[in-house]
């Protein structure tokens, strides 16, 4: 019997979209309110072009760059500024008119076409006032159409496109790109012509437009006499510098500059290109679980999906065959039984109160392993590769749908209240995963060097009012001894620093300072130079309290999850330091800590986001984007303090008749 989908359609699948057509009006049928915020925007309406194909196939540069202009300037989203705007109305205007405007762009051929496309295209949708210089746009397209658009869109000229394109090197070949960075000019004693200044240096005036430019050779360039009229030179444009003169023809300059300088550009460009790389765990090679015989040996079907966890809804990849489909039901079943078992919560729990949905290799893309879609609260699991992220994902669809139950808008970890009390058990868990408090020979340390600078900063500004030659021997000595005063009744004159600082008095230490300097100088230090030294002595006494105590530092999770920002490429800003992907990491390494056995499928993914770095001293560093050790053990307690909470709230439900009598291990190989 084939395995089918099971339950609910999920709907939004991946199979079931537009796909390379582009969005259009009637996909929104098939959406729900939040797949339509997040799906209804640009690049989803207008794939991006391959600029470079397109240019290769013989479009014209300019027209190509002119598509690349109008679609970024494009709003990325529809325009909704007016609270009581019909919002699926405006979303359907913003579709329609984005499909029109591209398919107009996209068939632009000519150079021509670029200076009559504001009158032929975009001034259909332009309301004109006789009375005014501004325009308004038809109520129609104002979800689609803005200022930037208005001006990407007027194009008289193409001295503004060419100076563009040059500058972002635009379509270039590798030979282009190389050529960009230098001039070559016609030494033709006209147009291009040298002459000595009035200060005696050879310059090279050149005529642009009505002005000129002026290059200053150097070396042996500043020789006039060896240069010869009408042949060519060329100029680096980065060091500003000529670099060769009298070639025969612009063909000899090119070749110069390839044949000297291309190595040069290339290993500039790949030195700045962003060298991250994507962080892909390494597939599980063999699936292991050491837990409980649920099934007996038995088949799981997807009705056995619904009963037991009570799924919305489930779906299978068209590409998946039929022992496919049977692995992942019986992998998942087993791996869902065991989180449950992790939680002590109802196995009907797992798909939080018949929201969660799950899907087996059927809305996957890219090198994803697996994900969460909370727009339609569903775990994607990809074949095999997705093995060992389940926990993980639930994480993310428990942080999602709970925020949404408890009145949140989005992830809980994300969107929680500080000023809301019962936030509390997820701010400690936030906390527990970022932030602990040490007090070490480490911390210690650094305590006592940002007293000692604070303390250097103060005498440096004290001694800063006595110039050594205002001071004898013993006035030197005196002034130590004030200074010392001031350290060491530091408590004291902070407990009256408000008084000193609003009236001036109280300080007999900075008195006693100001009273020699009138007597070594012959001027007192002025009043905002004595609040100035009160402020100092203040911030002294502050940081000497705190050597010994305890500080908030970032954990050493946090730390390396920042790291692994800075190497691994994902989508999206911090995308390894995020609140939401913290807790996701740490969800699984939870569950796995809890559990005590393997279950791969499960959770084999928990411990495995380690990456290397190259340190201070240029030494391989190994980084672990998971909690460890006491780290790990605290941020345990606080999710088991959050399982505890949801119980509380009659979200989750104890569960503790689970038994399954079994003796049997396996392993699935």
């Amino acid at each position: 019997m084939e395995i089918q989908d099971f339950g609910e359609k999920i709907g939004g699948a991946k199979k079931d979209l537009w796909k390379e057509r582009g969005l259009s009006v009637d996909d929104l049928s098939y959406m729900n309110d939040a797949e339509r915020i997040q799906l209804i925007k640009k690049d989803n309406i207008w794939k991006k072009p391959n600029y470079q194909e397109m240019v290769e196939s013989g479009l014209p540069v300019r027209v190509a760059y002119f598509i690349k202009t109008i679609r970024d300037a494009t709003p990325t989203k529809p325009i909704i500024l007016l609270r009581n705007s019909d919002i699926e109305l405006k979303q359907k205007e913003y579709i329609d008119f984005v499909s029109k405007l591209r398919d107009y762009v996209m068939n632009l051929k000519q150079e021509d076409d670029i200076l009559t496309f504001y009158e032929k295209f975009l001034s259909n949708y332009i309301i004109r006032d006789k009375s005014s210089y501004y325009v308004r746009v038809s109520p129609e397209v104002s979800s689609a159409v803005d200022n930037k658009l208005l001006q990407a869109s007027q194009i008289s000229n193409f001295y503004n496109i060419d100076k563009e394109i040059r500058k972002k090197q635009f379509c270039y070949t590798d030979d282009e790109k190389v050529l960009s960075n230098f001039d070559i000019f016609v030494y033709d004693n006209d147009n291009v012509k040298l002459t000595i200044d009035y200060n005696n240096r050879t310059v090279i005036e050149v005529k642009e437009g009505l002005g000129k430019r002026f290059i200053y050779p150097k070396g042996e360039f500043a020789d006039i006499s060896t240069w010869k009229e009408n042949t060519i030179f060329i100029m680096d444009l980065t060091t500003r510098n000529i670099i060769k003169n009298n070639l025969e023809n612009i063909d000899a300059a090119e070749k110069f500059i390839l044949e000297n300088y291309k190595q040069q550009s290339n290993e500039k460009t790949n030195n700045s290109k962003n060298r991250k790389k994507k962080f892909i765990p390494e597939q599980l090679k063999y699936i292991t679980r050491d837990g409980e015989d649920y099934r007996n040996n038995r088949n799981i079907t997807g009705e056995d999906m619904l009963k037991t966890f009570q799924f919305k809804g489930g779906e299978f990849g068209n590409w998946l065959n039929e022992n496919d489909r049977q692995q992942s039901l019986n992998y998942g079943y087993d791996a869902l039984l065991d989180l449950s078992k992790a939680l002590s919560i109802s196995p009907t729990d797992i798909s939080l109160d018949g929201k969660l949905s799950i899907a087996f290799g059927s809305r996957g893309s890219g090198d994803a392993l697996a994900h969460y879609e909370p727009t339609r609260e569903v775990i994607n699991l990809t074949k095999m590769r997705g093995a060992g992220s389940l926990a993980h994902e639930w994480g993310h669809a428990l942080d999602d749908i709970i925020g949404k139950q408890l009145g949140y808008s989005g992830f809980l970890t994300n969107n929680f209240r500080y000023s809301d009390s019962t936030s509390e058990t997820i701010k400690n868990v936030v906390d527990a995963m970022k932030y602990k408090t040490v007090c070490n020979e480490e911390s210690m340390k650094k305590q006592n060097e940002e007293y000692l600078k604070r303390v250097t900063r103060m005498k440096n500004l004290v001694n800063s009012f006595f110039p050594s030659e205002h001071l004898n021997e013993k006035q030197m000595e005196l002034k130590d001894i004030l200074i010392q005063n001031l350290i060491h009744n530091a408590e004291t004159a902070s407990n009256n620093f408000l008084e000193y600082f609003t009236k001036g008095t109280g300080n007999k230490d900075i008195d006693d300072l100001s009273n020699l300097r009138k007597e070594t100088v012959g001027r007192v230090i002025s009043k905002e130079d004595r609040k100035q030294i009160a402020q100092l002595q203040n911030y002294v006494c502050s940081s000497k309290k705190q050597i010994g105590k305890e500080q908030r530092v970032e954990t050493e999770f946090y730390k390396n999850s920042i790291k692994f920002d800075e190497i691994y490429a994902k989508s999206g800003h911090d995308y390894w330091s995020t609140t939401i992907e913290m807790f996701a990491r740490s969800f699984a390494c939870y569950v796995s800590d809890k559990l005590g056995y393997k279950s791969d499928y499960l959770c084999g993914h928990a411990n495995l986001a380690i990456g290397s770095i190259q340190n201070k001293n240029n030494e391989p560093e190994v980084i672990k984007a998971f909690p460890e050790g006491k780290e790990r053990q605290l941020i345990n307690e606080k999710i088991d303090k959050l399982i505890d909470f949801l119980k509380e709230k009659n979200i989750l439900h104890d569960n503790k008749t689970q038994e399954i009598e079994s003796d049997y291990d396996y392993d699935y190989v």
